[in-house]
């Protein structure tokens, strides 16, 4: 059940614990766990973002893109979007770039609110993969390019800040690709007081716990060590109320190294090497940045350590990242929210996941992503809430971002309309996925749909092979 409250769940469990709890059907875990106490004031937090970045808007960010302004004569709908172009997380750029030139071509001819149809503009601003950066672009887009809703994706680093500033500056603002967890409690949500403004779909930690412990049983692990970076993302996967720690209520022991997590980019994995094969550990699970990952990998070759499972999240989320692993890349888990096997058809343009990653394939020439879904699906809940609007009020657009029942590439997306999340979320299911050497390359086959079953799977789970 949720209590309302801040970020109970950021509380990491103590340094070393190790846990071993008689288990139970992953399915009992509640959404939210028992998330509790507070650690940052909501208000306080916005009022810091807005005074921050409204005070100084910044002028040497990345031009707007997507026509520039409105003419005078005539009313555009003006969307705003948020994603990580350049630094570390980078690698988002090109399933963004590719949605947005989509988009252009798919909304051409307007969108229709409330019975007029208007022509649609979209500005892009770059985050610079930086959590200062995103607060600084969502800004711009608010005061320079004067927009009607903000879209933001790209990991909790990016989502939080841009939706922070909207909230703040009464812009809607609709968020993906970050754990409902993540942009809830990070933020300080308080479910007596929810959002106003600024809205979430994606799926959660409990959906991934869940996923994972039924492939971990597959393969007859019990024990399983946590390595995570220190941010908002390793925060939800570490938080002992709703994340990865929660596995001990199945019968799984947990290890790990410290109370805080690790800095992204500081190769610190030898004593998390060491304490995982002194333990037993059989699977090794985290949340890290590619590079991360890939050092973490060399750590454990080096030691000739062989756990049974190498289960990652967002490491894993593109083809190009497994490739640069080489024969490494091969049996690597991870979860799976949107897939070309997902049964689910674009509200826009009636094709099917299949065709979507087909066409990326073909336009951008890199393997398809599950972020390729979510972000697709943005602006389809952007466009069924236009749909939905009376008018371009802000006010009207907000309220119905609140009412949204979308049908889209991902699957439903209600806000609000299931139980133990926020009014400002909906979640999204997830399957257990896999990296497969086939040929000279690897391909993502889905192993374990116990998280939704209307998506097929295309291949058996197999342990990590000893080679290296």
């Amino acid at each position: 059940m949720f209590r309302s409250g801040g970020m109970g769940g950021w509380r990491s469990p103590a340094a070393g614990d190790e846990k071993d709890a008689a288990g139970g059907a992953p399915g009992q875990a509640s959404a939210v766990g028992e998330a509790v106490g507070s650690v940052l004031s909501r208000r306080g937090l916005l009022r810091w973002a807005g005074a921050t970045a409204v005070a100084a808007p910044a002028a040497g960010l990345l031009a707007a893109c997507g026509g520039g302004s409105s003419s005078s004569g005539s009313r555009k709908i003006r969307l705003g979007y948020v994603l990580p172009r350049t630094g570390a997380l980078g690698a988002y750029s090109a399933v963004d770039t590719y949605v947005v030139a989509a988009m252009r071509t798919i909304l051409a001819d307007g969108v229709k609110v409330g019975g007029r149809t208007y022509p649609v503009e979209i500005f892009i601003r770059d985050s610079e993969s930086d959590r200062h950066g995103a607060g600084i672009a969502a800004t711009d887009l608010i005061f320079k390019d004067k927009v009607d809703i903000v879209l933001v994706s790209g990991t909790s680093d990016t989502a939080i800040p841009v939706s922070d500033q909207c909230e703040i500056n009464q812009v809607p603002c609709i968020s993906t690709v970050a754990p409902w967890q993540s942009w809830w409690f990070g933020r300080g949500g308080n479910v007596d007081m929810p959002f106003h403004w600024t809205y979430h779909f994606y799926w959660g930690m409990e959906d991934v716990v869940s996923t994972y412990v039924s492939m971990w049983r597959e393969l007859g692990i019990t024990k399983v060590g946590l390595v995570y970076p220190e941010d908002d993302d390793g925060h939800a996967f570490a938080s002992g109320d709703f994340g990865i720690p929660t596995i001990s209520r199945y019968g799984f022991t947990l290890t790990q190294v410290s109370q805080s997590g690790y800095q992204a980019g500081t190769d610190v994995f030898d004593q998390y090497v060491a304490r995982f094969r002194e333990a037993g550990v059989q699977a090794v699970v985290g949340v890290s940045q590619a590079a991360d990952f890939a050092a973490l990998q060399r750590r454990i070759h080096a030691a000739n350590y062989l756990p049974k499972a190498l289960t990652m999240s967002k490491a894993l989320d593109f083809k190009e990242d497994v490739r640069a692993l080489g024969s490494n890349g091969d049996m690597m888990t991870t979860e799976v929210g949107w897939s070309p096997s997902h049964p689910y058809r674009s509200s826009l343009t009636g094709k099917t996941s299949r065709d979507l990653a087909n066409d990326f394939e073909t336009t951008k020439g890199l393997g398809w992503s599950p972020t390729l879904g979510f972000v697709y699906a943005l602006f389809e809940v952007a466009v069924k809430a236009l749909g939905g609007a009376t008018s371009l009020d802000r006010e009207a657009i907000a309220a119905a971002i609140k009412q949204v029942d979308a049908q889209t590439i991902v699957g439903p997306v209600a806000f609000g309309s299931q139980p133990n999340v926020p009014k400002n979320v909906a979640r999204v299911a997830v399957v257990g996925g896999q990296w497969t050497k086939v040929g000279n390359d690897f391909e993502l086959k889905i192993v374990n749909n116990s998280g939704n079953s209307k998506v097929p799977t295309d291949d058996q789970l197999k342990v990590v092979p000893e080679q290296v």
